[in-house]
């Protein structure tokens, strides 16, 4: 497999367009990412693919109301690197403190987390990459994009597999989150 296409200018809905649609592709693509997203106590991970990223997309530009070539050109070219490549997973972590005062104390205590998460199956486990130029030293986002890429006896191995999680190895938060069979099944093939 080459992996995922990347999207295209073509698929992209006018924002005129989209908002008529909006309510419809929200239930649509909430029901995609609850099957596609995993949680620790601390954490969510979300596994991107097409569907996920074109919503991104189209939800960005209707929100921007752009209609520039340029800016479009541009907003492509940042979320297509949301999609998975040959042999990755892309993955949004999204850190799920919802009380406020407790997310401002803990942020700068979870600085390095994107640089402790893992993909752990079979005997095997991959370190995730965090995006490049996000790790600052302190934590600044509730949202990290990370990939977990295979050579080719590791992807054999996780397309075997009967089980897998996403462990978090950090000094203070140390998480796992089970992949569920349908998700696994589903990865299985994006592999």
């Amino acid at each position: 497999m080459i992996g995922m296409q990347k999207i295209t200018e073509g698929e992209i809905i006018p924002p005129e367009k989209f908002s008529k649609i909006l309510t419809e592709e929200r239930k649509k693509i909430i029901a995609v990412k609850r099957h596609r997203r995993i949680a620790s106590k601390t954490f969510s991970y979300l596994f991107e693919n097409r569907d996920t990223v074109l919503n991104q997309i189209n939800e960005m530009i209707l929100i921007e109301n752009v209609h520039d070539a340029k800016e479009k050109d541009h907003i492509l070219t940042t979320y297509n690197e949301l999609i998975p490549g040959d042999k990755e997973f892309s993955v949004s972590m999204f850190i799920e403190i919802s009380d406020e005062k407790k997310l401002l104390k803990e942020m700068p205590r979870l600085t390095g987390i994107e640089n402790n998460v893992y993909l752990v199956f079979a005997d095997t486990e991959l370190k995730g990459i965090p995006e490049e130029g996000r790790s600052t030293a302190t934590l600044e986002s509730t949202l990290q994009y990370l990939k977990f890429k295979f050579d080719e006896k590791k992807a054999e191995s996780f397309k075997k597999t009967k089980n897998a999680f996403v462990v978090t190895r950090h000094s203070i938060y140390k998480e796992s989150a089970e992949i569920n069979e349908e998700l696994l099944s589903d990865l299985k093939k994006e592999l």
